[in-house]
């Protein structure tokens, strides 16, 4: 499996408007190397494309390319922290169901696609 790149999808550039996302989840540096490498829709109903960068995680819906979660991650003793998120607050591209939910559905995200 190689490394996803921004270039390996359509994606939108981040929005200007988001709100802060604390996600105070550890990952093992298994999942943190899969995270690495990212994910790549595989057909229609997978809604997400992800990519690593900079030490920022981006996820991007598939169909429109809009940059929704970003996470950025960090080494710690029992694995990988995500030191830093955001959601997007544009709501021409994303109506949040409020900072909870969005909490949820990236660490869902996360877990279904890149185990634990």
């Amino acid at each position: 499996m190689g490394q996803t790149t921004r270039a390996s999808w359509k994606t939108l550039p981040s929005p200007d408007r988001r709100e802060r996302l604390d996600v105070p989840e550890i990952f093992s540096d298994a999942a943190a190397d899969r995270m690495r490498c990212g994910h790549v829709p595989v057909d229609m109903d997978d809604r997400w494309f992800i990519y690593f960068e900079d030490g920022w995680l981006h996820f991007h819906r598939s169909w429109t390319g809009a940059h929704i979660f970003a996470l950025r991650l960090d080494g710690c003793l029992a694995g990988v922290r995500v030191i830093e998120g955001w959601a997007s607050r544009e709501p021409e591209q994303y109506r949040s169901p409020g900072i909870e939910q969005d909490r949820q559905i990236v660490v869902g995200l996360i877990h279904s696609r890149f185990g634990q």
